[in-house]
């Protein structure tokens, strides 16, 4: 936060609040805590005026009940101690005044009546309800209702503890146009209600659970989230997580899962946007992500064209391709035939040299009887990709021990093996060329010398006691030497 005010550090403090999700830290009565003051006296008379109401004490002596349930000695006690803020200067707080406030901490909490309360806020609100139950003599059912739940803005305690976001009646999503355009192009993104925050956390407990648990813990975090979808349908991260769950046991019905979000997600999108959804959105993530499953989906069910359209659809949304649809594209156009329209899809490759783009190209110039651009992109990334060859040869166990098939980058070749593979094995003559050109002497001997210098000079890095051999620009260097002399036609 900006200001001239130094922080002092209230540990006590900053314990309460960590514990009651939402609540204003120490970071802010820093930076204004004379504001903060004030908000929290507005807070305690508020308090005091429910307690007399429920306990029928006058509202001075409710005001000290309330102070002593907060751990302080009276009203003038703590009116007193939040009245100091406002002399406060520049510079840090005084060392110790805002320790002292850790029990009025639950009272600085902002909460939304279609969440749950974390269990924590629940403990606190009760030791104040009862606290206030011995200091007024007044039952504390009577207080937990007519203070408690009143401070969290309902009308029993009951009702407040009760609380789900499964029960959450307002859209859990919804569609916000920026004014801040990127390019000249308008800007937008989805946001989501406290409701579908607080799932989203439960679903990611829920997803460690499927990941770890074994066969009884994917079973558990199932049943978890079909029970969570069948009380909100409209919880899209939760249709997405069923759909990958579907797609695990081999359930025909994740495409139609995952293609009832999308179109959920798309219904909050006005009628008429052209514009963009970045990636840098964090509300817009979640979109991009069921747009990469309905690609993989319809790919998996002979869907080409369809998933063409959707890797479009997500590069038109979001130039930058953070999820990687620039790595698919030119292999659904490959898988169709359009050649033409595969070429102009490397435009989104042009500035990544080698490792899975080269391969990428590599594909394309080979389909369009390209021989020495095929040759030339492939060495580039078999030399820069070891990997490759095992892709290639459809090996996995071809390296020996201490080469994993990688250089300096490990790019995703889990994408590029689902999207290539088909292309591979469907354009005609294509493997064929791809494994002679791999036992050709040259390229063998190539890789061989990359290897030895690769092991001197990373190897030296890495290994403590190693004399390293060998420098990043040589290493540049040999990679170059090797691709001009195996890219020549034979």
């Amino acid at each position: 936060m900006s200001g001239t005010r130094g922080a002092t550090p209230s540990p006590a403090f900053d314990k309460a609040t960590a514990l009651f999700d939402g609540a204003v830290d120490s970071s802010w009565f820093n930076q204004s805590p004379a504001e903060h003051a004030r908000r929290l006296v507005d807070r305690i008379k508020m308090a005091a005026k429910l307690a007399g109401r429920a306990s029928g004490l006058q509202h001075g002596k409710a005001l000290d009940a309330v102070s002593q349930a907060l751990r302080f000695p009276s009203w003038h006690h703590l009116s007193r101690h939040l009245a100091q803020a406002e002399s406060f200067g520049e510079g840090p707080l005084p060392v110790g005044w805002l320790d002292a406030l850790s029990p009025v901490a639950l009272l600085t909490v902002q909460l939304d009546d279609e969440v749950a309360l974390p269990e924590a806020l629940v403990d606190a609100f009760e030791r104040f309800g009862e606290s206030l139950a011995m200091l007024t003599d007044t039952p504390k059912q009577q207080l937990l209702d007519g203070v408690s739940a009143a401070l969290c803005g309902g009308r029993t305690w009951r009702e407040v503890v009760g609380r789900t976001p499964l029960m959450a009646k307002e859209p859990l999503y919804h569609f916000v146009v920026w004014d801040v355009p990127i390019e000249g192009k308008q800007t937008a993104s989805f946001g989501a209600s406290p409701a579908c925050d607080q799932l989203k956390e439960q679903l990611d407990a829920q997803w460690e659970t499927y990941e770890t648990g074994g066969e009884a813990g994917r079973r558990e975090a199932r049943r978890w989230l079909e029970a969570a979808l069948g009380a909100q349908p409209g919880f899209l991260e939760g249709g997405r997580a069923l759909a990958l769950m579907q797609r695990d046991a081999g359930d025909a019905n994740a495409y139609e899962t995952v293609t009832r979000c999308v179109r959920q997600a798309e219904g909050l999108i006005p009628k008429g946007f052209k514009g963009l959804l970045p990636w840098g959105h964090l509300g817009n993530r979640f979109y991009h992500r069921l747009l990469w499953l309905q690609m993989e989906l319809m790919h998996e069910h002979g869907l080409t064209s369809a998933a063409t359209k959707v890797a479009r659809r997500m590069l038109r949304l979001n130039p930058n391709d953070n999820v990687g649809a620039r790595y698919a594209l030119p292999f659904l156009l490959l898988e169709q035939g359009e050649l033409k329209a595969a070429k102009r899809s490397l435009k989104a490759l042009a500035d990544e040299p080698g490792l899975t783009a080269s391969a990428t190209r590599a594909f394309v110039a080979f389909a369009e009887d390209d021989v020495p651009l095929f040759r030339r992109e492939l060495a580039v990334s078999l030399f820069t990709l070891p990997m490759m060859r095992a892709f290639l040869t459809d090996d996995p166990d071809l390296f020996p021990d201490g080469d994993g098939g990688f250089r300096h980058v490990h790019p995703d070749m889990e994408l590029f093996s689902t999207f290539a593979w088909p292309s591979y094995c469907i354009v005609p003559g294509l493997e064929r060329a791809c494994l002679d050109f791999l036992a050709e002497p040259e390229v063998l001997a190539a890789e061989e010398r990359l290897r030895d210098y690769w092991a001197g000079y990373w190897g030296g890095r890495r290994d403590p006691g190693t004399v390293r051999r060998g420098s990043a620009e040589g290493w540049d260097r040999l990679v170059r030497e090797c691709v001009q002399r195996v890219s020549e036609p034979r």
